[in-house]
């Protein structure tokens, strides 16, 4: 093998052996790479620069919705009560309002989260403060609405029902361990 790579090599001598490069050709061949290739970044930076502005849209306006979802709610919940729509309804729900709270306290003095039956009446609790909180939206946006009202009321309602019975089995839990303890 080696003695035909030497036949190729003595007959290909003269246009191998060059001394002088061809300069002309080389720079030639550079400067085509070279534009090729700028060209290219030109058109990667390009599209980088377009997939930049269009993700910072995208921030932008996610920020922009996140923002109204949360200041525009507080302001629709808390801009509208009943007493700004009646004198007499907001009476009523203060009244409600006292009668809650301190129904929270009573039944806040027993701690009982072990408890199945106090558990899903926490739950419902919980649901009903949802719904409180959806109607109040709706008070904001339909303004005197006797559906909405009687709702808003209604509300206040289960939810005494409720602390009330979560009060009974925290009651009927105390009396059976002073029970147990007296029976010992």
């Amino acid at each position: 093998m080696s003695t035909e790579l030497e036949k190729y090599l003595n007959s290909q001598r003269e246009t191998l052996d060059v001394e002088s490069p061809d300069d002309q050709l080389i720079w030639e061949g550079i400067r085509q790479d070279l534009h090729s290739s700028a060209s290219h970044r030109g058109k990667k930076r390009m599209l980088i620069r377009i997939r930049n502005i269009a993700a910072a849209v995208i921030i932008l306006v996610s920020v922009g919705y996140m923002i109204n979802d949360i200041f525009g709610d507080r302001i629709l919940g808390g801009g509208v009560s009943l007493a700004d729509i009646d004198g007499e309804l907001g009476k009523r729900e203060q009244e409600y309002r006292t009668l809650v709270n301190f129904k929270l306290e009573e039944a806040r003095i027993f701690n009982h989260v072990d408890n199945i039956i106090i558990a899903e009446l926490l739950e419902e609790i919980q649901k009903l403060d949802t719904i409180y909180e959806q109607t109040m939206k709706d008070l904001a946006e339909l303004g005197h609405n006797e559906q909405v009202i009687h709702t808003i009321f209604d509300t206040y309602e289960k939810k005494i029902y409720l602390l009330e019975l979560i009060i009974i089995e925290n009651n009927k839990i105390r009396n059976y361990e002073r029970d147990e303890s007296l029976y010992l």
